[in-house]
């Protein structure tokens, strides 16, 4: 199996970030905290540039950009734009693949229309974005001919791992993702220094009850309380009105801790669990997956020692 992301990761100084669904939350947070970093380059993009005007304009490290992931026109475009803008010294260091939105409810109720949306936005728009940035990585090479790489930030979730009632199309896109990843993440050479990191945190403090969160219509079989996805949202709603919103994590933090990553100049993870609830029910997950194993271990070996 071809290993990934074998060598410790230099961020260059001059580092282009580009992030998508930078409107609000995890997105805006990362683009604040880059636009702040005086040597870096910043490539944010929002499906309405109106919404990226807390960015400063005027400064030539720092190009705004409509993009709608769901477009792979869109997608083209924003590309070229962003080598237009910078020039011969264009280069691609860290792409932060954020734009999303969750749809939860009764996956009966599910439209065609619903549950093909969230796909194309969760999994293809990030599919899109990243094999054209991969194109541009493996392609950029430093003066002495050393492969420049990069870092790809795929955001996913403690939903990408565990399943919940309530969700399945959010969590099939983000599911998709995590597979994906892995699978592109082996088929880069080593000597591409091309790295993904596949993001899995908890709860965040974003506004995902506003325009990033989608319901279905409710269904009528499902709607009485001992039913297991309103037993969930009563447990969660119950949670936040205890004040339990202090396990949420901070955008800040998150934008912070993928700074980190990037700069440190150590390995970069496949997999980055953020947030206490995320590491300890992935745990929870992986051993309750292993105690499945050994439960079926004699079928699973069809009468052979495994």
């Amino acid at each position: 199996m071809n290993p990934i992301n074998t060598k410790p990761y230099a961020l260059p100084s001059n580092a282009t970030w580009l992030i998508t669904g930078c409107s609000s939350g995890i997105g805006r947070a990362i683009a604040e905290l880059i636009a702040s970093k005086p040597t870096q380059r910043l490539i944010a993009t929002a499906r309405k540039p109106a919404d990226l005007s807390y960015l400063p304009d005027g400064n030539a490290n720092i190009l705004k950009l409509a993009l709608d992931v769901t477009s792979a026109a869109s997608v083209d475009a924003a590309f070229t734009a962003a080598a237009e803008h910078f020039g011969k010294d264009f280069h691609l260091d860290v792409v932060v693949n954020n734009a999303g939105y969750s749809l939860s409810g009764d996956t009966e109720s599910a439209t065609e229309e619903e549950m093909h949306q969230e796909m194309e936005t969760l999994f293809f728009g990030t599919v899109r974005v990243t094999t054209r940035a991969i194109a541009v990585m493996r392609q950029d090479k430093t003066d002495d001919g050393v492969h420049r790489g990069g870092i790809v930030f795929n955001i996913s979730s403690l939903a990408g791992i565990v399943g919940l009632p309530g969700h399945s199309f959010y969590h099939a896109g983000k599911f998709a993702v995590e597979g994906w990843s892995e699978s592109v993440a082996r088929e880069m050479h080593p000597d591409w220094n091309v790295n993904f990191c596949i993001v899995e945190p908890s709860g965040v403090k974003t506004n995902f009850e506003g325009h990033s969160k989608a319901h279905t219509a409710p269904h009528p079989a499902y709607q009485d309380p001992s039913m297991p996805a309103r037993r969930l949202e009563f447990y969660v709603n119950a949670g936040i009105k205890a004040g339990g919103g202090g396990l949420l994590i901070e955008p800040s933090a998150l934008a912070e801790t993928l700074f980190m990553i990037a700069a440190r100049g150590e390995k970069v993870p496949l997999r980055l669990p953020l947030g206490a609830t995320a590491w300890k029910m992935i745990k929870g997950k992986v051993e309750g997956l292993l105690g499945e194993l050994e439960v079926v271990k004699e079928i699973s070996g069809m009468g052979k020692d495994l």
